[in-house]
């Protein structure tokens, strides 16, 4: 509703509408940078703008805002957000060949399905395909656990790239497992599992190693609300027969 007042009057002199804000150009400033912005790898550090922009989202007609601010509504919903990863994911398990007697075999996919850019976009969330084995009670045995990362890794100092792993929209990732059982094994269990702040993690450890000085307690603080950052989007187990059982 519109107001009669004068918008000097009005708190921050009213509201200003523009086509302008639905579009994914106004996200460009933010998080795109520029030919001459800090690269790694020949990679600007953020590149997400042109990384929708040359996706099937943008031929598509699909903005940033749309996934993001649903509704005009200020959610930015992002890795952070169970709901949204899920929605952006497909994840997939099924048998893998060849078949192990008395033992699983089975392969997870995921899939960059509904993702509008690399998934995910920057340098500070890892997400993880794991499977290992557990015994009855649902506790892992040591030495069995698998792992396949998804993320572009660097160095704490931001002065070099040491994987991109991130899959672009329509890319899959997988991993298979084939293992007898062992030790009290009854199943294995595979899970995808999201960090969305795994670099700011390791930053945190690394600064309270060489001390943090007067800083120590709040960085203790954020070193925690990091590691509990972390959510799982998918986990089933498989069992010898090959069926799916409840995780």
């Amino acid at each position: 509703m519109a107001s009669a007042a004068p918008r000097a009057s009005l708190p921050h002199e009213g509201v200003t509408r523009t086509p302008a804000y639905l579009a994914s150009s106004f996200c460009r400033g933010c998080h795109q940078f520029g030919p001459d912005g800090y690269a790694l790898n020949g990679k600007p550090l953020e590149d997400t703008y042109e990384e929708w922009k040359a996706s099937r989202f943008a031929a598509a007609g699909v903005q940033c805002q749309d996934c993001h601010m649903p509704d005009r509504r200020h959610l930015w919903r992002g890795i952070h957000d169970a709901d949204m990863v899920r929605g952006g994911l497909t994840i997939t398990l099924d048998d893998a060949s060849p078949r192990v007697p008395g033992g699983v075999a089975a392969r997870l996919v995921v899939e960059n399905s509904g993702v509008g850019h690399r998934f995910p976009t920057y340098v500070t969330p890892v997400v993880l395909l794991r499977v290992e084995l557990v015994d009855a009670a649902g506790h892992a045995l040591a030495g069995t656990r698998v792992e396949r990362r998804i993320g572009r890794e660097v160095t704490l100092d931001l002065e070099r790239e040491v994987s991109d792993t991130r899959l672009a929209p329509g890319e899959r990732a997988e991993l298979v497992y084939a293992r007898a059982l062992e030790n009290g094994a009854v199943a294995a269990r595979f899970s995808v599992v999201v960090y969305p702040d795994a670099f700011y993690t390791a930053f945190f450890e690394a600064l309270l190693r060489q001390g943090a000085g007067r800083g120590e307690d709040d960085v203790r603080r954020a070193l925690g609300e990091t590691r509990r950052s972390a959510f799982t989007v998918f986990e089933a187990r498989v069992l010898p027969t090959g069926r799916l059982s409840p995780p």
